[in-house]
């Protein structure tokens, strides 16, 4: 069983949630306000006392694929990341998944954005599109 963390990249606050290979689902963990805080090093911090074997980060990218600003960002902290933890990082364009976890967080009477749904869905993407590249036998 690969266990694997989901990052939702923010400039304030960074959304996670938790995922493995075997149950192909992801479920949200967490919110941490950076506060100042570097977030590579925040993430580190969790692998290393939670170890991982796979970390997710959405990167928010236009529907056409095309880099953005923020995607920039979350791509460099991607590469920053896998380097200061020496664990995979993959990348999920994240396009909607702030509306899309905006609509859950209404549905289930949750208000304000969430940012650990986000990192849910972004998850959610990349274990349902691991799972058609290489399904088990």
């Amino acid at each position: 069983m690969t266990r694997v963390l989901g990052v939702d990249f923010g400039t304030k606050r960074l959304g996670f949630a938790l995922g493995d290979s075997a149950t192909k689902v992801a479920v949200p963990l967490d919110v941490v306000e950076l506060n100042g805080q570097e977030p590579v090093a925040v993430v580190a911090a969790m692998v290393k006392q939670d170890g991982y074997d796979r970390i997710v980060v959405g990167t928010a990218r236009t529907a056409d694929g095309e880099a953005t600003a923020m995607s920039e960002r979350a791509e460099a902290f991607a590469t920053e990341l896998e380097a200061a933890t020496g664990v995979t990082v993959e990348l999920v364009n994240e396009h909607l998944t702030s509306k899309i976890s905006d609509a859950l967080a209404d549905e289930v009477g949750v208000a304000g954005h969430n940012d650990a749904l986000a990192a849910m869905l972004i998850l959610q993407e990349f274990l349902d599109n691991e799972e058609r590249a290489c399904p088990e036998s």
